[in-house]
């Protein structure tokens, strides 16, 4: 019987067939190979191609031995349903494998920071996340929170199934000639306006839908919580102007999406979905406005941070500022240059707040001089008076 060690977990391989003709001597096997064994055993079922009520009991007894969890991975479909129909998968942990897919071939969608999305078929797409993601706290966060933002009324794709890019996770999307609205835009330029103004009123349509806390945490009380990780980049006085910034933030039922710009949409029959929704939350919609801004306003005169945008490298400096103007005036629904300035003031004050967190979730991303010139950017927006946000 197979088995490795690797970082204290040891995994035992199970094969073939184990019915009342083997389970005796696969029940010596796995106790020798777990005897002495103190820290956790893995069950790697992917070669497994049946196991009777007698393999199970094996399994059973190996749990009680243990008392801890056993985790039974990588499991077929087939072996799964007797797992399932015998009610095991409520005494185990029993987890499925993933079907194994080759994006080679296909076309290159889109890109963004966790991942890449392909076109598999005229009906669904698949987002790859990039190796060393956390299949937890991103992938399955993901697909969790997609599912509750469909049920609580978001346009948004609805994932259903989970598949093995090879040593990367996928993420598979029903996206019936659906498209996304980067590409849009860059192959119907004249109507560039138009997209924008339509983005900007699905985005209002969204912060009117109400989050529901058990479902999404509020964003403002998250925030704060982990204020106390900046202690390695913020001294005292910078940490308390920080934390009124937040406080100063009204508190909302707001559905917000947390990465709300114009590459994490698709057009579909002339109506936008979101995707990514990874950071979704609850609360004041300035929490979204942020993403845009940082796109469209702080990196627009910066070259290497336009080629490295797999969204801002599709548009010239002056499409750039135009969609920005455009985003902002159709958002708020004004043109009172007054209201437009002081909500742009507003914004990007807060969006330097928000970017200070990607020198400790991307260490290395922004340089000693960019965290100097964040820190001054919050010092000043704060020493000039925090007013009511404006929207």
């Amino acid at each position: 019987m197979k088995t490795t060690t690797e970082n204290n977990t040891l995994t035992v391989y199970l094969e073939g067939r184990i019915d009342t003709n083997n389970a005796p001597q696969v029940e010596k096997d796995i106790f020798a190979a777990v005897e002495g064994e103190s820290g956790d055993i893995v069950i790697d079922a992917e070669k497994l191609e049946y196991i009777s009520s007698a393999g199970l009991r094996v399994l059973m007894k190996l749990r009680k031995s243990i008392d801890k969890p056993l985790p039974v991975i990588n499991v077929s479909r087939d072996v799964y349903d007797i797992f399932e129909t015998t009610g095991f998968t409520e005494l185990l942990d029993i987890k499925k494998a993933y079907r194994k897919v080759d994006v080679s071939g296909l076309k290159l969608m889109g890109q963004g920071q966790t991942g890449s999305v392909y076109r598999a078929d005229e009906e669904t797409v698949i987002k790859v996340f990039n190796k060393g993601v956390n299949f937890d706290m991103i992938i399955n966060a993901e697909n969790d929170k997609a599912r509750k933002a469909f049920i609580s009324g978001v346009p948004t794709a609805i994932p259903y199934d989970i598949v093995k890019v090879g040593d990367c996770y996928g993420t598979v999307y029903e996206m019936l000639n659906a498209k996304d609205l980067v590409s849009v835009i860059t192959e119907d330029r004249s109507h560039l306006e138009d997209y924008i103004k339509l983005f900007a009123k699905t985005v209002r349509e969204m912060h009117s839908i109400k989050a529901d806390h058990e479902k999404f945490l509020p964003a403002k009380a998250a925030s704060l919580q982990a204020l106390p990780m900046l202690a390695s980049v913020l001294d005292a006085e910078e940490m308390r102007k920080v934390k009124e910034i937040y406080e100063n933030i009204p508190d909302r039922d707001t559905f917000v999406h947390g990465d709300c710009h114009i590459g994490n949409v698709m057009l579909k029959d002339g109506e936008l979905m979101f995707i990514d929704l990874v950071a979704a939350g609850a609360g004041h919609p300035i929490f979204d406005m942020i993403s845009m801004y940082s796109l469209f306003v702080e990196r627009a005169n910066d070259k290497a941070a336009i080629t490295q945008s797999p969204v801002l490298r599709n548009f010239t400096t002056d499409e750039i500022n135009r969609i920005w103007n455009t985003f902002i005036r159709a958002y708020l629904d004004t043109d009172d240059e007054a209201l437009i300035k002081k909500a742009e003031y507003q914004i990007c004050g807060f969006s330097a707040v928000r970017r200070l967190f990607a020198v400790i979730f991307m260490p290395g991303l922004l340089s000693p001089e960019a965290i100097q010139a964040m820190k001054k950017q919050i010092s000043d927006y704060y020493d000039n008076g925090l007013e009511p946000i404006c929207f």
